[in-house]
């Protein structure tokens, strides 16, 4: 998406904001608030946005893991550009490392 594109982008959360943030646990210290209706998901240092379908469909559970950060910055890629199923094969491989017992890390990936 352009740098002009993500500014049309509007919330659409169609559940209220506590119940989201209950049903997939996200702390209170994160401080989740929802953009009002003529404001856009911008990235600043204090905000991250992040997209609901993220969570029904892989399973998207915060915090995130030490791997999954560290493999973010690896391959300096922000959360929101990953699609829902390449999450899912890094939940994936994090899950199998801990099956035999290894410890997941980038370069391994």
């Amino acid at each position: 998406m352009s740098r002009s594109g993500r500014f049309a982008i509007r919330s659409v959360l169609t559940k209220d904001l506590k119940t989201f943030v209950e049903t997939y646990n996200i702390p209170e210290r994160f401080s989740p608030t929802l953009p009002g209706p003529n404001e856009s998901a911008e990235c600043t240092p204090d905000r991250i946005p992040l997209y609901t379908l993220a969570f029904s469909s892989c399973g998207v559970r915060y915090p995130l893991s030490s791997f999954k950060v560290a493999l973010l910055r690896y391959f300096e890629v922000h959360f929101s550009q990953l699609h829902p199923l390449g999450f899912m094969r890094v939940v994936h491989f994090e899950l199998s490392c801990a099956a035999v017992s290894g410890e997941p890390s980038a370069p391994l990936f």
